[in-house]
């Protein structure tokens, strides 16, 4: 979370007038039904595409988020459901989302628990953490206000995404049928790296890795959980098809979704999007499917940083002074921010993108190994379990009274600077826009101690003002078998996340419940932004500066995971759980999602190919695809490109390949807008051609053939 100075200045104005409003919307509470007996273990999926049009500004890295000018990877929900013998059910969803917030998992509950029996306890939605998703959804209004250049929350990007989750859910119920389960974990070395290692040094005693070390890594490769854990599902055949095939997996694995540089302007599912694809695609040849499931949750991920190449960063925009004179009506202002060199943006973007595909397969054939060698331990007598509750942050007396932001937040963590980092009053005097030094406060006095609060008292009470950040907790402690899964909303260091997991395995073992590994589901059910360790807060780095509550948080959570894990244990099966009434304050809906219109009948539609062209390498495509009160691309696939074989086109790319990405170059207002596709094919020989797909009512396109 960023505030900028436009936020600063607009904020300080509300606040003079007196109305920051709070545009209160309370939250339902559905509990969960009584679990009722089944026959055995039965497990269900399913999928649901949540790719935004153009125009929604992209998320994760501040208010350095672009305008989402198109798509590359799209963005999809998945779920998985599970139910035991003893009737215990669990939804696990999993979204190519930057965070997930209180609201979307209780909408999300309430629409679903009808049909499922799940309530928001049995419930768990996280977030893969791609920074190149969708933002404008958040219960609260800071968040709206600075997680991109595009500001605003909209309620139709609420509906549109709870809506998606739980067409998911739906269709997993709908897929369920008997099943086996396994799990297991290896560890993964040299993809991932500490991003605040002098913050990870403080903690004593020293870091003991959870698996043997790859020989030759440097210390910042050490510095990280590499425990991937992925639980296998097989699912038998309908009807009097009684074999067990496989059907998907559910994987925790931490690693920050920054590999897509900020400058990025394309809705991008990024390295999770690859690493899920890659295990699908390898279920779908295992089992004969059409397509698997792959849901990649993330772990202890607050300080890992995939392995990226330097070449892969831009850089921020910088502020220059402006040469040239400007008319005798709007002369230029004096200082400016410029964005780094077109050519040496694409540059950095290609490299950043080759990364992801190379990082994502080498990551997703880990996984496709860790997959396969679960088959002999295969099971039907999963036992699971399920412990929830809402912890009120605000006015816990073992926590700061109020969120604070430090100013080291501000200037981004090492693998995503702002504008902000290092700027300096009048280019003089430092402010604690940076990791340590300036903004670690030299006398503590108060709950927030060595972090310098941004803004100081001007952040809570005129820039954020009140129900501005997050104020309650939703925490869970599942049970599959032997395995816990601690969820917690937020994103927790390596140190922080071990704490954690160490006291729910204490617990669990001491109330007499089997246990042989217990890992972290962060950025589930909320997000109340960064935990750190007591010794790693002192370090003022990006994550203690943005570990809301002050340096306790860690030692709050481990004790309420804890309980959780007692409960869940004593009880033989989940306890009674309740669920608390919440509220979310987001501000006030503006109109940025587009609307659905009913539009002309589909017979007036028009769509037709522009025009292709070669550039090099790159196949060029442009089109008009007007197509009213759909929310292309998220309704169904674009096009495909075909590569003349014989006499006729063989599909060889379409609008979800990586290499093909797609803008909206120009809009037609509310009928849509012209297209371009971009297609990479180095090692594919023409010709080809563009199709656009059919769809309801309308008819398949064809572009003429192009030899590149």
């Amino acid at each position: 979370m960023v505030i900028s100075r436009a936020q600063a200045v607009l904020g300080l104005a509300l606040a003079l007038a007196g109305c920051i409003a709070f545009h209160e919307q309370p939250l339902p509470s559905p509990t969960s039904s009584r679990p009722i007996p089944a026959s055995g273990l039965r497990a269900g999926f399913g999928r649901a595409d949540i790719t935004p049009p153009p125009g929604v500004g992209l998320a994760g890295n501040g208010p350095e988020g672009r305008r989402a000018a198109g798509y590359r990877v799209h963005l999809y929900v998945r779920a998985l459901l599970l139910e035991d013998r003893a009737g215990e059910r669990i939804a696990l969803v999993v979204a190519d989302l930057p965070q997930v917030t209180a609201n979307l998992h209780r909408l999300t509950a309430q629409r679903i628990r009808d049909s499922t029996g799940i309530g928001a306890d049995r419930l768990v939605v996280a977030a893969t953490h791609v920074h190149a998703g969708p933002g404008h959804f958040y219960g609260e209004r800071q968040y709206n206000q600075s997680t991109s250049r595009v500001e605003g929350y909209d309620s139709a990007m609420v509906e549109f995404l709870v809506a998606r989750f739980a067409r998911a859910v739906l269709d997993a119920q709908r897929d369920l049928r008997p099943a086996r389960v396994a799990w297991g974990a290896t560890a993964v070395w040299g993809h991932t790296r500490n991003r605040s290692y002098e913050a990870f040094l403080r903690d004593k005693p020293e870091w003991t890795p959870p698996a043997p070390v790859t020989p030759g890594l440097d210390p910042t490769h050490r510095a990280v959980n590499p425990l991937w854990t992925l639980v296998r599902v097989d699912q038998r055949g309908r009807g009097s098809d009684s074999a067990y095939r496989a059907a998907g997996a559910f994987s925790v694995f931490a690693v920050h979704g920054t590999a897509d540089a900020a400058e990025n302007e394309l809705l991008d599912a990024g390295l999770h999007g690859i690493i899920e694809r890659g295990l699908e695609r390898h279920v779908a040849l295992l089992s004969g499917r059409d397509a698997g499931y792959h849901l990649v949750a993330n772990g202890a991920e607050g300080d890992v940083s995939p392995d990226w190449p330097a070449q892969s960063r831009c850089g921020a925009p910088v502020l220059r002074p402006v040469v040239g004179p400007g008319g005798p009506r709007t002369p230029p202002a004096p200082w400016e921010w410029r964005d780094p060199a077109p050519a040496w943006m694409g540059l950095c973007l290609a490299a950043a993108r080759r990364y992801v595909n190379t990082a994502g397969d080498s990551l997703a054939a880990r996984a496709a190994a860790l997959f396969d060698s679960l088959g002999p331990g295969l099971r039907g007598d999963l036992h699971v379990g399920v412990a929830f509750r809402t912890l009120r942050l605000k006015g816990d007396p073992r926590l700061c009274p109020h969120p604070e932001t430090g100013s080291s937040t501000l200037g981004g963590a090492e693998d995503g600077r702002t504008r902000l980092y290092r700027w300096r009053l009048f280019g003089i005097f430092p402010v604690g826009l940076e990791e340590g030094g300036h903004a670690v406060r030299l006398n503590p006095h108060d709950c927030q101690r060595e972090k310098r609060v941004a803004l100081g008292w001007l952040q809570r009470k005129v820039v954020v003002g009140e129900h501005g950040l997050p104020e309650v907790a939703q925490l869970s402690v599942i049970r599959l078998g032997d395995l816990l899964l601690g969820v917690v909303p937020a994103e927790v260091t390596t140190r922080a996340g071990a704490q954690i997991e160490r006291a729910i395995a204490d617990s669990a073992r001491a109330a007499g419940l089997p246990v042989r590994t217990v890992t972290i589901v962060g950025l589930a059910n909320g997000y109340m932004q960064y935990v750190t360790t007591d010794a790693e807060y002192g370090e003022q780095a990006y994550e203690g500066g943005s570990t809301l509550y002050g340096p306790n948080t860690v030692a709050v959570l481990s004790e309420e995971l804890g309980k959780l894990a007692g409960s869940l244990a004593r009880s033989g099966a989940s306890p009674v759980n309740r669920v608390d009434s919440l509220v979310a304050y987001p501000g006030a809906s503006r109109a940025i999602l587009p609307r659905r219109t009913a539009g002309p009948p589909a017979e007036r539609v028009t769509r037709v190919v522009l025009g292709e062209a070669c550039a090099g390498d790159t196949l060029v495509v442009r089109w008009r695809d007007v197509y009213p009160g759909r929310l292309v691309p998220a309704d169904g696939p674009v096009l495909n490109i075909e590569r003349l074989v014989g006499e006729r086109g063989e599909v060889t790319a379409w609008d979800d390949d990586r290499e093909v990405e797609i803008r909206a170059v120009r809009s037609l207002g509310a009928r849509g807008y012209v297209w371009e596709a971009r297609w990479r094919h180095p090692e594919r020989a023409g010709p080809f051609r563009v199709v656009l797909v059919p769809r309801p009512g309308l008819a398949r396109v064809t572009g003429g053939w192009v030899s590149c």
